[in-house]
Formats: structure tokens, C-alpha cells, sequence
């Protein structure tokens, strides 16, 4: 662009616009120029340099960030933890055929299943199911926020074992003619 063509857009005795950023830190200071602040100025305090050290010093990992291990062992965890819950799952779906098989290795009545065992077996797979997704839906929120999450799939764990062994005894209970039969003991042994 030349003057003449600078000069026809911009009316006379105006000064040409300058389309240079507005100088920042000093950067288009001339030369050999330093600032030295009056007393009354107010100044950032600048930190002190750092000494000479004799070790490097270690990278410091920001707050809020887990270490590398946390993720792989978390989702390992994790599918380990929907691994059992299948697990459970299924064995609850089955415990009256377990149940009724071992009313036909002792020789016992036939089995009936109290009305209430349905129930139970139901309330045991939506428990345990509802800990695993509580569980992932934790670790899920934990890892987004880049802390540290290994722990929750295993409280999960323990609280899914504690359920499972709550609906499977109480599933038992209603079957007071298994419960109180003295060979009960002897196909245990056999197992």
C-alpha cells in the first residue's frame, strides 16, 4: 500500500492510524531505556531465585490429578467388579434349584419355595446391580475430575458381597426343613 492510497482514505489533517498492537512489558521501549518505579508506586513483590539445589527437584503434579497407576487399576478393577456382579447375579437366579437339589441328595421333602423367595431373589439382583452402576457412575464422576478413584470399586465390592450374602441367607431362611436337618452338614462335607 502506498502513501498516495493511505492518503486518500483517510481525511486530511487527521494522523494515519496505526494498526500496530498497543506496546506491552516494555517491548517497543528504545533502546538502553529502564523503568525504575517512584516510592509511592506500588510493586509486585518478585520471588526470591532459587537457590543452587543439589538434587532436581521433582515434577509436581497439580492438584487434582491422580497418579498414572490410578486409572488402569480402577478400570481393571471395575471389570472385575461387573465380572462378579454377573457372578451373583446368576447364582441367585439359581438358588432354589440349589436349593431343591439338595433336598433330593438328603432325601428331604420335596421342595417348595416360600412365596416370599421370589421376592428376595429379585430385591438381591436389583441390589447388587444397583451397587455395581453406583459404583461406575463414582468412579466415572472421580476419573473426569482427574482424582483418584481405585477405592470406589472397592467399597463397592465389599458392600455387593455383604449384599449378596444378606439375600442368599435370608433366601435359606425360608426353608426351615433344610435348616434343620442334621445331614446338612455331612453333603457339605462331601463337596
Amino acid at each position: 500500500m502506498t502513501m498516495a492510497e493511505n492518503s486518500s482514505s483517510t481525511p486530511s489533517g487527521t494522523p494515519p492510524e496505526d494498526s500496530r498492537p498497543r506496546p506491552q512489558y516494555g517491548e517497543l521501549a528504545p533502546e538502553g531505556w529502564s523503568w525504575t518505579p517512584t516510592p509511592d508506586e506500588p510493586t509486585l513483590a518478585t520471588p526470591p531465585a532459587p537457590g543452587p539445589s543439589a538434587a532436581p527437584e521433582r515434577a509436581v503434579r497439580p492438584a487434582g490429578t491422580a497418579p498414572a497407576w490410578d486409572r488402569p487399576v480402577t478400570l481393571s478393577l471395575l471389570v472385575l467388579g461387573l465380572l462378579s456382579t454377573f457372578f451373583a447375579v446368576s447364582m441367585l437366579t439359581m438358588i432354589t434349584e440349589s436349593i431343591q437339589l439338595l433336598h433330593t441328595q438328603l432325601d428331604l421333602a420335596a421342595y417348595e419355595p416360600d412365596p416370599s423367595a421370589a421376592g428376595l431373589v429379585t430385591a438381591g439382583i436389583i441390589g447388587v446391580s444397583l451397587i455395581w452402576l453406583a459404583t461406575a457412575a463414582g468412579v466415572i464422576l472421580l476419573l473426569v475430575r482427574g482424582k483418584r478413584a481405585f477405592y470406589v470399586p472397592l467399597i463397592g465390592a465389599v458392600l455387593s458381597a455383604f449384599v449378596f450374602i444378606a439375600f442368599t441367607t435370608a433366601v435359606l431362611a425360608t426353608d426351615p426343613t433344610l435348616l434343620n436337618d442334621p445331614n446338612l452338614m455331612d453333603v457339605y462335607g462331601q463337596l
